[in-house]
């Protein structure tokens, strides 16, 4: 087994860099968070060198698959996978007449379909139920990479809670099911389908029930929007389609999938979420301070340059996000969307219980 090496990444969405931890692989790069979540996979085909780092000890890579984004890595992790050296820029690529033709096809496929607009009515011509397998079975590839929590008390109170907040939404688009997986990602995700995914890290940063509730109505919305669908398709193309008919969830996680359906929502989609969860919240008769007090404790992240969620990376900064929360608000004074005992039940729903 190869030894992680650190190194820098960043996505290209923002200014902002994160350490991280490069595996080289066979066919490759492996980049994980340093709290070892998986962030992507990057094939050594599609790999280009960008340049020495200013030490001379490592070298800038770009991946031609996310090529916004860019990894600074020392020079032992070239040594141990077969990437291109630093002096093809630009590489050459060698591709027969059928490689060629392919390769042609698949770009004027990705083309069409990375534009938001041709991605948004791509997402409304897929079977609710083929969206909703699709939703399982990236759920599942997740619960195979980190561990599910559940409690009885904890999953009973967060059900509560979302079954409230997705009353709602039209009746078509009430199946939500949330699942909490335990890692230290602040971060939570809509799959299609209706399938949503919080992550342990996003529980404990918040302060309160409301604040979550917030997060949960934001997420809701997309799924309302069948933004995750629309994602995919703009993210990944028709490429992923044949994977997720097959069942084979696992090979989309480990080549960043879900990471790019976390982050692949346009600005437009990010507002309308915005939108969407206010409305959720006001219906559920859930303040909507703790949406707003959620956004400006991410404005204390950011001005800590901490790592922010994937879905704060294509929208306005948090400050702004807060106030626009705010010029909305509920004016009634409510009282908290759960008791406290179900509140720290729900915190403490990935608790490892002795034996």
């Amino acid at each position: 087994m190869q030894a992680d090496r650190p190194g820098r990444f960043n996505d290209g969405r923002t200014a902002a860099s994160r350490k991280v931890m490069v595996r080289a692989l066979a066919t490759g790069l492996e980049i994980r968070g340093v709290d070892g979540f998986l962030i992507a996979v990057w094939n050594s085909e599609d790999l280009v060198a960008d340049g020495d780092l200013p030490d001379g000890k490592g070298v800038r890579l770009r991946c031609t698959a996310e090529p916004d984004a860019r990894l600074a890595v020392a020079d032992a992790v070239l040594g141990q996978a077969p990437l291109p050296a630093p002096s093809r820029r630009p590489r050459r690529l060698r591709w027969g007449l059928a490689a060629g033709l392919a390769l042609g096809a698949g770009m004027l496929i990705g083309l069409y379909l990375s534009l938001p607009n041709l991605s948004r009515l791509g997402a409304t011509l897929i079977p609710a139920e083929t969206e909703r397998g699709w939703g399982r079975r990236i759920a599942a590839g997740f619960e195979r990479q980190m561990r599910a929590c559940r409690s009885p008390t904890g999953n009973a109170a967060l059900i509560r809670l979302a079954e409230r907040l997705a009353a709602g939404l039209s009746p078509e688009r009430r199946a939500i099911t949330v699942r909490v997986l335990d890692s230290k990602v602040v971060n939570a995700l809509a799959l299609p389908g209706g399938e949503i995914v919080v992550f342990r890290g996003l529980i404990d940063e918040v302060g309160g029930p409301d604040e979550l509730a917030g997060v949960l109505a934001h997420e809701m919305t997309h799924v309302a929007e069948r933004h995750p669908a629309a994602a995919l398709l703009r993210g990944m193309g028709v490429g992923v389609l044949a994977t997720l008919v097959t069942g084979d969830a696992s090979g989309m996680v480990a080549s960043g999938l879900t990471a790019v359906m976390a982050s692949a929502y346009t600005r437009d989609d990010e507002a309308a979420a915005d939108r969407g969860a206010l409305v959720l919240l006001k219906r559920a008769g859930i303040g909507t301070a703790g949406f707003a007090t959620f956004f400006h404790r991410l404005e204390g992240m950011e001005a800590s340059g901490g790592l922010l969620p994937a879905w704060m990376g294509t929208h306005p900064d948090s400050k702004a996000r807060a106030e626009a929360v705010e010029a909305a608000a509920d004016p009634r004074a409510l009282p908290p969307s759960l008791r406290d005992d179900d509140w720290q039940a729900i915190k403490g729903m990935c608790a490892r219980q002795e034996v």
